[in-house]
C-alpha cells in the first residue's frame, strides 16, 4: 500500500512523496504529466538512492495539480492492470 504525502501545496504548486513506492511508478506518472499542455513542469526527485521516498514536483498553469496527479496515476494503475492480464 502507498502512502502519499503531500509536502507543499499551492494553486498552482504540489510536492508529493511516495512513501513505500518505487521510483519507477512515480516516474511512469510524472511521463504522463508532462505532456500535458496544462502542465508548466514535472519532476520526481529521490535525495537519497537507498533510505529516501521518491517526490513528485508538479507545476501547472491551470487546474488541481493533486487532481491531475491523481488521475495520471489511475491511468499507470490501468496499464499495470492490463499487463498483468496479458501476461497469464
Amino acid at each position: 500500500m502507498v502512502e502519499v504525502k503531500i509536502e507543499k501545496k499551492d494553486k498552482h504548486l504540489v510536492e508529493v512523496t511516495f512513501v513505500g513506492e518505487d521510483i519507477a511508478m512515480v516516474h511512469a506518472i510524472r511521463e504522463l504529466l508532462i505532456n500535458d499542455d496544462d502542465v508548466e513542469f514535472a519532476g520526481v526527485v529521490k535525495e537519497h538512492p537507498e533510505v529516501a521516498h521518491p517526490k513528485l514536483v508538479l507545476k501547472v498553469k491551470k487546474g488541481d495539480p493533486v487532481s491531475m496527479i491523481a488521475k495520471a496515476a489511475g491511468k499507470v494503475a490501468k496499464v499495470a492492470a492490463d499487463l498483468k492480464k496479458k501476461m497469464k
